[in-house]
């Protein structure tokens, strides 16, 4: 095989993982978005979530004004109980400020690339 070939096919993959990552990346920033811009416009939403084991999840719900822990798993749900809104409106206003800043620097980069100097 020619080493230009094997040279120029590693390129081409390094490439389309970093394409990958940076698509994933995003998403997730997005979703995540989503999920703290929501909080307030809604009257049930999921705050946060995180998988526990294969089929068991905790999530934090905010139904109206108050928040609550609840387990599921395996086709079934539990009320764990209420947080407190003083721990977990300041996470949701950091994730806001972080998404901002986020969204800035986003529209700063797109803006570079529509006009380049």
């Amino acid at each position: 095989m020619d080493l230009v070939f094997v040279l120029r096919s590693i390129q081409a993959l390094a490439i389309v993982g970093l394409l990958l990552v940076t698509f994933w990346w995003i998403a997730r920033s997005l979703n995540r978005g989503r999920l703290v811009v929501s909080a307030d416009k809604r009257l049930v939403s999921v705050i946060e979530s995180t998988y526990l084991s294969q089929h068991t999840t905790l999530h934090v719900v905010k139904i109206g004004e108050k928040f609550y822990a609840v387990g599921g798993g395996s086709g079934h749900l539990a009320m764990l109980g209420e947080v407190p809104a003083e721990s977990v409106v300041p996470w949701i206003e950091s994730h806001r400020r972080a998404l901002g800043a986020q969204t800035a620097s986003i529209g700063a980069l797109l803006g570079r690339l529509r006009h380049p100097r």
